[in-house]
């Protein structure tokens, strides 16, 4: 349940006992000093994070939230402490997946509980314990280190999401026959996906970054907030650049479609002169021109064989076939 637990004074990690048991006599301790606790929790039980909570003094709802995935991104404010909830994305073969952190941020304490597979916080705790003037400035630091490598996996998803779009627009516009709806749509349900983990996230990052955080922190927040305006926008022209992309396709598919009629309009004409002529031919009367002639048929095979060429030449001239 407990992946990480460790108290950091003055930014240097020590390693504390990670019994549930033990956590309020650790509070205690920290009560009248800058140092805080970092608790890593990974998909506990209700009862498990209780267990933790109680010492804490953790709300019950925002305790619920954390148990239960599948929460929409969002920050509560409760009388001691602040709940905040985000998603990560892990983008691969067009498919986007979506993990959770839940996060409880008090005075002397943060307490991460993550969800799925998608975004290893140990590799984000390692990153900023090797910066020990980071965590100087107590828990608020760790929840920023967080939020911020969060924040910088969402920019490598919006690029290569970019990247892919770039590939659809390069099949629609070639000129090779393909068959790029289905992708199309299926970029766009993912930027949808995408879209749903970002969004709700900027306007609590934002209020962080204007006066909710205290006042050395809310420069880290403005730089958050300004990567997560920037993947917004990414996000934004991707989706446009998809319907555009879509248009693009379905009116490829009707030029293709009028080019294969025209075709087949042109095909039909060069077998309409044989037949109309094979048709009078064929007709079994007594008084036919040239009936008895010696040169007829090839005269008639001929003057088909030349009606022929000269639509064919004048429906090459003018791109039809």
């Amino acid at each position: 349940m407990i992946i990480d637990c460790a108290i950091y004074r003055r930014g240097h990690r020590e390693d504390t006992s990670h019994e549930p048991d033990d956590l309020a006599e650790v509070i205690a301790e920290l009560a009248d000093t800058d140092d805080f606790l970092w608790i890593g929790l990974y998909e506990p039980s209700l009862e498990e994070l209780t267990r933790i909570a109680e010492p804490l003094k953790l709300h019950p709802l925002a305790i619920e939230d954390a148990v239960e995935a599948h929460q929409r991104p969002k920050v509560e404010r409760y009388d001691d402490h602040l709940f905040m909830s985000l998603k990560t994305v892990t983008y691969t073969n067009d498919n986007i997946e979506t993990a959770e952190i839940n996060a409880f941020l008090g005075q002397r304490y943060l307490v991460t509980v993550r969800h799925g597979e998608g975004h290893d916080l140990r590799d984000v705790r390692k990153r900023a314990e090797s910066d020990e003037h980071e965590l100087e400035h107590g828990a608020i630091a760790a929840l920023y280190a967080v939020v911020d490598s969060v924040v910088d996996e969402y920019e490598d998803v919006a690029a290569e999401l970019e990247t892919d779009v770039q590939e659809v627009e390069e099949s629609v516009f070639s000129i090779v026959r393909t068959s790029d709806s289905s992708r199309i749509y299926r970029l766009k349900r993912e930027t949808l996906e995408f879209r749903r983990a970002v969004m709700p996230l900027r306007e609590p990052v934002q209020r962080f970054a204007l006066g909710a955080m205290p006042e050395d922190a809310q420069p880290y927040f403005r730089d958050i907030a300004d990567h997560l305006s920037r993947v917004s926008e990414s996000i934004d022209a991707t989706d446009k650049l998809l319907d555009n992309a879509l248009s693009a396709h379905l009116a490829q598919l009707s030029i293709q479609q009028n080019d294969d009629m025209r075709k087949l309009t042109a095909g039909a004409a060069l077998f309409a002169i044989p037949t109309a002529i094979a048709g009078v031919y064929g007709m079994n009367f007594e008084h036919m021109p040239e009936l008895t002639w010696t040169f007829g048929y090839p005269l008639v095979l001929g003057l088909t064989a030349v009606l022929c060429a000269y639509v064919y030449v004048r429906f090459k001239r003018s791109g039809w076939l």
